[in-house]
């Protein structure tokens, strides 16, 4: 990954970039991710992260 690619967040007397990996496994590893409620749930991620000031790298399903 290039990290310098994304901009890094700075406060009062800190400098940090924060990275997380979030994996969502169904119980019984099914195929209970349709093609519509990737959409779906792809969509909801993107306006949360618009919303908290962030940036979705990378969604898969």
């Amino acid at each position: 990954m290039d990290y310098k690619k994304y901009e890094w967040r700075t406060g009062r007397s800190q400098l940090y970039k924060h990275y997380y990996h979030l994996v969502f496994v169904t119980k019984y590893r099914r195929g209970v991710f349709t093609k519509e409620i990737l959409e779906r749930t792809k969509i909801i991620f993107k306006e949360t992260c618009e919303q908290i000031d962030c940036e979705l790298i990378e969604f898969n399903g």
